[in-house]
C-alpha cells in the first residue's frame, strides 16, 4: 500500500514539474534594429509554441540584449550568427538554425560600387551599427570603419556622402531606405555573406535546449518553418 502511496505521489510531482516547465513563459529578446531579427522573434515563438512552450519576444538594442542574455535578466535572444558565439561562449546555442541573414552592402546607386565579398569592402568607407555581429564580422580587421547607434543614421551618413558603403540585412535595407525617401539613390549593392542564426539560451535554461531543438528540426523536415518564414517576410515587405 504504502509503495503505490509513494509511486502515485511520484508520478503526481513530475506532471507538475512537467506542468510548470510547459506554463513558464520564456523572456525572449532581439535586436530592434534588423527587419530580419523581427522575423527570427516570430519564428521563435512559434516554435516554442509548437513545442508545447510559450514565449515573447521583445525588441531591444544590439548591445542591451547581448547583456541581458548574459546577465540572465531575459532567458536568451530570438537569433544570432554563428561568430557571435565565439564571442560569447557561455550562452548555449540551440541548432539548428531557424533562420538566416543576408549581410549586405548598400551604396548610392550613381557611384558604381560592387560587393562580392569582405574583400572589397576594403576599398571603401564603411559604416556599420554598434552591436551588430554581422556588421563587425563583415569589417573584422578593417581601419576606419564607422560606427553608428541605427541604421537610419547610417543611411543619412551615406546620403551626406561621409561614408561609402552601409552593411546592413539584405531584407532590412530597402525596407528602410523606402521609408526614407531615399531608395531612388540608394540600392543593394551585393551579398557579403549569408548566414545562419541560432536562437540563444542563458545557462540557466540550457534544459530547454533539447525540446526546441528537437522541434526546429521537426518543423524544418515538414516544411512548416519554410511556410512561416515566406509569410513573414512577404509581411515585412508590405
Amino acid at each position: 500500500m504504502m509503495k503505490r502511496l509513494l509511486s502515485t505521489l511520484c508520478v503526481a510531482a513530475g506532471l507538475m514539474a512537467s506542468a510548470s516547465v510547459s506554463a513558464q513563459t520564456a523572456q525572449l529578446v532581439y535586436n530592434e534594429n534588423a527587419v530580419g531579427q523581427t522575423i527570427a522573434g516570430k519564428l521563435i515563438t512559434d516554435i516554442y509554441k509548437k513545442a508545447g512552450m510559450s514565449a515573447t519576444a521583445v525588441p531591444v538594442p544590439g548591445v542591451r540584449a547581448n547583456a541581458m542574455a548574459l546577465s540572465g535578466e531575459k532567458d536568451g535572444e530570438a537569433g544570432r550568427i554563428g561568430a557571435y558565439y565565439l564571442k560569447n561562449p557561455t550562452l548555449i546555442k540551440v541548432e539548428p538554425s531557424h533562420y538566416y541573414l543576408s549581410s549586405s552592402a548598400f551604396a548610392k546607386k550613381d557611384k558604381g560600387i560592387v560587393i562580392k565579398s569582405k574583400e572589397d569592402l576594403k576599398k571603401y568607407k564603411v559604416g556599420i551599427v554598434r552591436g551588430i555581429a554581422h556588421g563587425e564580422a563583415a569589417t573584422e580587421g578593417m581601419q576606419g570603419v564607422q560606427l553608428a547607434a541605427s541604421y537610419e543614421q547610417l543611411y543619412k551618413m551615406l546620403d551626406g556622402d561621409r561614408i561609402d558603403v552601409v552593411v546592413d540585412e539584405g531584407i532590412s535595407g530597402p525596407i528602410l531606405l523606402k521609408k526614407l525617401g531615399m531608395s531612388n539613390t540608394i540600392g543593394h549593392v551585393g551579398e557579403i555573406a549569408r548566414l545562419d542564426l541560432y536562437h540563444s539560451l542563458n545557462p540557466s535554461k540550457k534544459d530547454w535546449a533539447p525540446k526546441i531543438s528537437a522541434t526546429i528540426k521537426a518543423m524544418k523536415d515538414s516544411g512548416e518553418l519554410d511556410k512561416l518564414v515566406k509569410r513573414y517576410e512577404e509581411e515585412a515587405m508590405k
